[in-house]
């Protein structure tokens, strides 16, 4: 949705009643490398070969990027 908004302002408008819990929800969050799986095979048994793993949240990259090398991606890898 974002990259059908004018701009800020308008994606400020379109998104005042969405709740972290929303976002949550709706997304893999944490460390339990079971729910990220689960979130990327759909993708995989469909056929997509790449898939973009984005951290999302501000102070957070580094230590995201440290389990994805030392946890995530070898769990995908083992389970895919």
């Amino acid at each position: 949705m974002n990259a059908d908004l004018p701009g800020t302002d308008a994606f400020d408008g379109a998104t005042q009643f969405v709740r972290q819990e929303d976002v949550a929800a709706s997304i893999p969050c944490g460390k339990d490398v079971n729910d990220f799986v689960a979130a990327v095979r759909p993708y995989a048994d469909a056929g997509f070969d790449e898939i973009a793993l984005v951290q999302v949240g501000g102070g957070h990259q580094k230590p995201f990027l440290r389990w994805a090398q030392e946890t995530l991606l070898p769990a995908l890898r083992e389970s895919l």
